[in-house]
């Protein structure tokens, strides 16, 4: 059972949040105090023993958060979602950064406040049924290979061990992660899937989702910059919910751009891979996005820095770079244009049609950084022991 604490503005916003609350079908016991943000001290005895709290105000603002900023800092394991009528987009950022899991606007959304409710009992479960490893990969600026890095690591995953994978394409241009992948479109798109008015389920995820391998999936990006844009931050919550429970290894390529739903993509990793290039213009973007990534309040372990086509003979060196970037480098991939060009005319990744290459090789590393054999082994068996066996087929190395 979830304990709620709730600061409302009125009886009526009150029964509304309660009726959305009745409407999840999570077991949930509710105290409910009336006032405004500024009246949160006096309940502090309360909010302590909460799982979720809940915050009614009109008047809320970017620059009035100070007291949800330090109640969440002194409790780590509390949960809070703001609601108010016409929340900006500086008061949703400033919220993330405090440790705000949502701001509503009013109508509340049909499954928002059901969501985080079912996000709360899976964190309640414990870690060894947390679910999937989320990453996400950045870039400063177009060009810098992550898309073609996020595909072939997930191709990677799939093939080692017994992990499922889903690769979700959240590029916001033109997004052609599927191209790569198996060399044809995908029979539906994330803004697809966003855009139906059914209740958001399993059935439809898969029936949206395209099957790359058994045990390998790819939600393709809207691949429209008009349609991308309509996503929102909310849809993209409730997807990466479902997906934690569903696969062993998450990956959100989120390319160059920052926005609300790129944001929130950041904010369910657990880990963020920033690949940079040794370019004056590639490292002056990601000294940049590394600044507002730690503005965001991810902490610099979260952070892994990537260099992509490394040259050691280039004129900036890693040195110089991590003096520019202000952190280290995590890992470095070789340049090889070669079979790079070769992967991207056929329509295949590069791990399979040149796994011996060094790439390819740096490509597995990387993999093993970004997921740890023995964290996933221990998940993976808290897995089995409470829902059964449901494990896909074995793979080779290399397949």
């Amino acid at each position: 059972m979830i304990d709620i604490f709730l600061i409302a503005a009125s009886i009526e916003n009150a029964q509304c949040i309660v009726a959305r609350l009745e409407a999840s079908g999570v077991r949930y016991r509710l105290r409910t105090a009336f006032g405004s943000l500024r009246h949160l001290p006096m309940h502090a005895r309360m909010v302590r023993s909460a799982d979720l709290l809940i915050v009614d105000d009109a008047n809320l603002n970017a620059l009035g958060l100070d007291g949800i900023e330090e109640t969440l800092a002194c409790a780590p394991t509390l949960n809070c979602i703001l609601v108010t009528p016409t929340p900006s987009t500086a008061l949703i950022g400033a919220a993330l950064r405090a440790g705000v899991r949502r701001v509503l606007s009013w109508p509340l959304d049909r499954q928002a406040v059901g969501d985080v409710l079912a996000q709360i009992e899976v964190q309640r479960r414990g870690p060894g049924r947390r679910g999937a490893r989320v990453v996400a990969l950045a870039s400063s600026k177009g060009g810098s290979g992550t898309t073609l890095i996020a595909v072939n690591l997930a191709w990677a995953l799939a093939a080692q061990r017994e992990r499922r994978v889903l690769l979700i394409d959240l590029n916001q241009q033109f997004a052609d992660a599927s191209l790569l992948m198996a060399n044809r479109p995908p029979p539906m798109t994330l803004a697809d899937l966003c855009s139906r008015n059914e209740r958001f389920d399993a059935a439809l995820f898969d029936a949206c989702t395209m099957h790359v391998r058994a045990n390998l999936d790819l939600l393709a990006g809207a691949g429209d910059p008009l349609k991308a844009a309509e996503l929102l931050p909310a849809q993209l919550e409730r997807i990466l919910t479902l997906v934690r429970e569903r696969y062993d290894a998450v990956l959100i390529d989120v390319g160059p751009s920052l926005n609300p739903l790129t944001i929130r993509a950041l904010a369910h990793s657990d880990a963020i891979c920033m690949v940079v290039r040794q370019n004056p213009l590639y490292l002056h973007g990601a000294r940049r996005m590394l600044d507002i990534f730690r503005e965001l309040g991810h902490p610099a372990s979260k952070v892994r820095v990537v260099v992509n086509q490394y040259d050691k003979n280039a004129q900036i060196n890693l040195p110089m770079l991590e003096r520019t970037l202000g952190a280290k480098v995590a890992h470095q991939l070789p340049r090889d244009d070669q079979h790079v060009n070769d992967a991207l005319s056929r329509g295949v990744p590069l791990v399979t049609s040149a796994r011996d290459s060094g790439l390819a090789q740096g490509i597995g590393l990387l993999a093993n950084m970004l997921w740890p054999t023995g964290a996933e082994r221990h998940r993976r068996l808290g897995r089995r022991f409470a829902i059964g066996p449901n494990l896909p087929p074995k793979f080779k190395p290399g397949v």
